[in-house]
């Protein structure tokens, strides 16, 4: 494990989160340590609020898996940003890599900070009203590390394999461990250990005291849907799938009530997602407050879009008197330009998991997978009409169309295509050579490379293939 010298415990800039607004009460002292760092349930809460800003990780695996997908194409104004990435010309060295290797470092560190936290979480001070707060900060942390080894386990490893290398589990911090790669079975079975245990440490939640910035246990079925979906494990993922819609927390959202989830106008539909109060995260990754636009849309993604289907205005934005499209989905709050929340995950992704789990169960249900496309479609196209399907597989090439219109930008559609064994198939009007505009299924390249930072720190951990 790369050496990481230095931890700060307290909520990082631009992602302070509901119920947690006491500032850092600062103290003069001659040194920082765990021990003066953790003394009341106040601070530990502090560290957790550092833990869910260190998610802000999950931006970079949005920005860089839209590289190497085709869900977007150099932008008009781009002066380098990405196009290594693009090129499919990344490496494991910071030269070339950095677009695909920042986030092994990022899930780690915060790994580290949950790992931290939890040790001292036990024995921090509690009033008796403060007490339930030990279990309920305990829930989210363990949730936070199922999160990020998970998204470890979709950049830096194959499509699920259960012998297959995964990554690391780290359960505990230390700074000078070197882990040995755990198989991607044993990563799994701890990813959902670490879900299950947030599970039942949480109390159950209502319409009334839901929140989506914090983790819960309708967010968490939510994920255990992806994780299953993940895993092969359809079953799980049409069960953990049902609860969140039945919970009704966060119903698909209205013609009215959808763009406005994209300026942050509302929160409808968004089960997880990480504030930003003045941070341009998510907006500044594909263009500036001055128009330039670095990372454009696809054609092939526009083209999707048909008529009557509101993502398309609420998803791509052109720029008046200009050809230049751009990403909308991160392009303007009430907060400021490119200041926009990430949504980590929606209910519409939750209608899309349950419509290919059903597909692919052993005894497929195609008529209730193509109900939950139906229910997406219906609130996004004007007019629409139910469509039929006659079997499994035209069900899940539809689903997955769908998947790409509906979540694009939002870190799914390369590990959708990897999951399936599918091509990243570009247009050519994407491209400015063949020699990107396609990446054979089973590519080398869908798996990320370990960086090389860690290799020379860690002679334990292992390269993937290819690098």
């Amino acid at each position: 494990m790369k050496l990481f010298k230095y931890f700060i415990y307290t909520a990082l800039g631009g992602s302070l989160l509901t119920g947690c607004s006491k500032e850092l009460d600062l103290k003069p002292t001659d040194g920082f340590t765990d021990a003066n760092a953790f003394r009341t349930i106040a601070d530990a809460q502090l560290a957790a609020n550092g833990a869910y800003g260190r998610y802000g990780t999950n931006a970079n695996t949005i920005y860089s898996t839209a590289l190497v997908s085709d869900e977007t194409k150099i932008g008009a104004d781009n002066a380098g940003q990405g196009a290594l990435t693009f090129r499919y010309q990344y490496s494991a060295d910071g030269t070339t890599g950095g677009d695909v290797t920042a986030a092994y470092t990022g899930y780690y560190q915060m790994i580290d900070q949950v790992n931290r936290t939890l040790d001292k979480l036990p024995t921090v001070i509690a009033t008796p009203a403060e007490e339930p707060r030990r279990n309920i900060l305990k829930g989210q942390l363990l949730a936070l590390r199922a999160l990020a080894h998970f998204d470890l386990l979709q950049l830096y490893s194959k499509a699920y394999s259960a012998n297959e290398k995964g990554i690391p589990i780290m359960l505990t911090s230390n700074i000078y461990a070197q882990p040995k790669r755990n198989t991607m079975g044993e990563v799994m079975t701890q990813i959902e250990k670490d879900m299950a245990d947030a599970f039942a440490l949480l109390p159950a939640v209502t319409p009334s005291t839901f929140s989506d910035t914090v983790m819960n246990q309708v967010n968490i079925n939510a994920y255990r849907a992806k994780i299953a979906l993940f895993k092969g494990d359809y079953q799980n993922a049409v069960t953990y799938a049902t609860n969140v819609i039945s919970s009704n927390v966060k119903p698909l959202a209205s013609a009215a009530d959808f763009p406005g989830i994209w300026t942050d106008a509302n929160t409808t539909e968004t089960l997880f997602r990480i504030r930003y109060s003045t941070g341009t995260t998510m907006g500044a990754l594909w263009t500036t407050t001055g128009n330039l636009v670095y990372i454009a849309p696809s054609d092939k993604l526009i083209a999707t879009y048909g008529t009557g289907d509101i993502r398309k205005a609420a998803y791509i934005g052109t720029y008046s008197g200009t050809t230049k499209n751009y990403v909308n989905k991160y392009f303007n709050s009430s907060k400021g330009g490119r200041v926009v929340d990430m949504k980590a995950i929606r209910i519409a992704e939750v209608y899309l998991i349950r419509a290919e789990a059903y597909a692919k169960l052993a005894v497929p249900d195609v008529n209730a997978g193509t109900n939950d496309l139906n229910e997406v479609r219906s609130k996004r196209i004007t007019g629409y009409t139910n469509a039929t399907f006659n079997n499994a597989g035209d069900l899940i090439t539809a689903v997955l169309a769908e998947r790409f219109k509906e979540l694009c930008f939002e870190g799914t559609r390369l590990f959708d295509l990897k999951r399936n064994n599918l091509p990243v198939s570009r247009n050519a009007s994407d491209v400015g050579s063949a020699a990107w505009q396609t990446l054979p299924a089973g590519n080398y390249r869908f798996v990320f490379p370990i960086p090389q930072y860690e290799l020379l720190a860690n002679p334990n951990n292992v390269q993937n293939d290819g690098y």
